[in-house]
């Protein structure tokens, strides 16, 4: 059979609704609205768990995050679990990570050592964006020496070497990026993603271009703070009592505008990407993926950033699968999870997949065929011997419940913003029970499984 292609193209922190396709009328995606006109866009995608390293573990190994063993960052992919590169090579594949990965620690190592290749046949790594001597840098410093210090963003607060940056800026704080538009992480990312197809135009891949926007710092090029209207921004969803940063509505605004902005310039650098396939030929032959790792809360609730799962801002992400003339225009409502990605490549590849995922296909769902839908989303957030939450989001409600007690129940249909907490309210007794219920039969889903049973006795 003719397999396809793989390109992953895959962001940091990206919310479900930043993305003019699903709905938002203020974002300018048009590269990634076309891409979503021209496959299928999917309304329900959620991640197994809201931060950085388990979603991407759990997402490339089509297992959850407790069967992975790791339910919080801090904590690295074990190096012996197959991944989808993996599992595509003895078909032929050439494998490719550029850009973000996050599958190994990056706040206590020297970036200039050799990074494990987790069996990637091409690993060029760059976690963060300037914050180490890492690939990106060393990128910058090739281009334009001149320019590396201004390319440099602040130092992470866990980094355990000197600063690097003498002003650190907080995540929630807004800034034009010093650098040239030209050399920003996210140009990186989208140049190194060009340069492998171009050398691999020949070759049967599995690309993954790892942008590390809209994660923070909210750092644009101009070009893109250009593109948007303050006063026109949407407010947060939160109530009086959450804004625990103190910022007035303007201050909120400008946040949303900035963070805009950096989609913005993915999708622009997703534009290249998108039209060197089609001058080298490529799309017809390419299943193209858009996703991100997790979402981002934007000020919902007061917060920034991305955490224990409460609601949908840090759990819900875009979701767009594209192969012309394989994949027809739809969008769907049906809820599917991130382990879910994993088994669909296999399927559209050709590959038989592997009994010990825990993510299933939805590839018949697309094609009109038998599917089992899934009744709700599962996430999950636990840092080992601390803090611990999990969650189920059906279509009507949302239910979390923390380690220590605490509760939250949302009715969805009368309040999608999730601002009215009904677990402690008599009326909804009923409603919350359904949800617990949901909640343990959706944890026997994901609990680790032993070996395999090769007999009766």
């Amino acid at each position: 059979m003719d397999r396809p292609n793989v390109l992953l193209l895959y962001t940091d922190q990206q919310r479900w609704d930043a993305l003019g396709a699903a709905g938002n009328e203020l974002i300018q995606t048009p590269h990634l609205d076309a891409l979503a006109r021209q496959g299928a866009l999917f309304e329900h995608a959620y991640v197994n768990a809201p931060v950085c390293m388990p979603s991407r573990q759990s997402m490339l190994s089509g297992l959850y995050p407790e069967t992975v063993g790791t339910t919080c960052n801090g904590i690295e992919m074990p190096p012996d679990i197959p991944c989808l590169h993996h599992l595509l090579q003895p078909y032929g594949y050439h494998t490719a990570n550029n850009g973000k990965l996050h599958f190994k620690n990056h706040s206590n190592r020297d970036h200039r050592l050799p990074h494990p290749a987790y069996g990637f046949d091409q690993l060029i790594i760059s976690d963060e964006p300037g914050c180490y001597d890492d690939a990106y840098i060393k990128w910058v410093s090739q281009r334009a020496p001149d320019q590396v210090e201004a390319c440099r963003c602040s130092t992470p607060p866990a980094w355990q070497g000197q600063p690097l940056v003498k002003e650190p800026r907080r995540a929630i704080e807004p800034y034009i990026s010093r650098g040239p538009e030209e050399l920003s992480h996210t140009a990186f990312v989208a140049e190194e993603t060009i340069d492998y197809l171009r050398r691999h135009r020949d070759d049967r891949f599995f690309a993954i271009a790892g942008f590390y926007a809209p994660h923070a710092p909210l750092n644009p090029p101009a070009r893109f703070v250009e593109w948007y209207r303050q006063a026109d921004m949407p407010l947060p969803a939160m109530n009086p009592s959450e804004n625990r940063y103190g910022l007035d509505d303007d201050a909120w605004r400008q946040v949303v505008a900035y963070y805009y902005a950096l989609v913005s310039h993915v999708d622009d650098q997703v534009g290249r990407i998108l039209r060197t396939l089609d001058e080298l030929g490529l799309r017809e032959r390419t299943l193209v993926i858009f996703t991100s790792d997790h979402g981002e809360h934007l000020g919902d609730h007061g917060q920034e950033g991305k955490g224990p799962p409460g609601y949908d801002s840090c759990a819900r992400v875009p979701l767009l699968l594209s192969w012309p003339g394989v994949i027809t225009p739809q969008r769907r409502a049906e809820i599917v999870e991130a382990v879910d990605l994993a088994p669909t490549v296999l399927d559209y590849c050709g590959v038989q997949v592997p009994p010990t995922l825990q993510g299933r296909s939805f590839r018949p769902l697309l094609e009109g065929r038998p599917y089992r839908e899934r009744t709700s989303a599962y996430i999950a957030y636990h840092i080992p011997y601390g803090a611990s939450w999990r969650a189920v989001r059906t279509h009507d409600w949302f239910y979390a419940v923390a380690a220590a007690g605490d509760e939250l129940l949302f009715d969805l249909r009368r309040d999608p913003r999730q601002l009215h907490n009904l677990a402690a309210d008599a009326p909804y007794a009923d409603a919350l029970s359904t949800m617990r219920r949901e909640l343990i039969a959706r944890w026997f889903d994901v609990e680790t499984q032993s070996l395999r049973r090769t007999a009766a006795y």
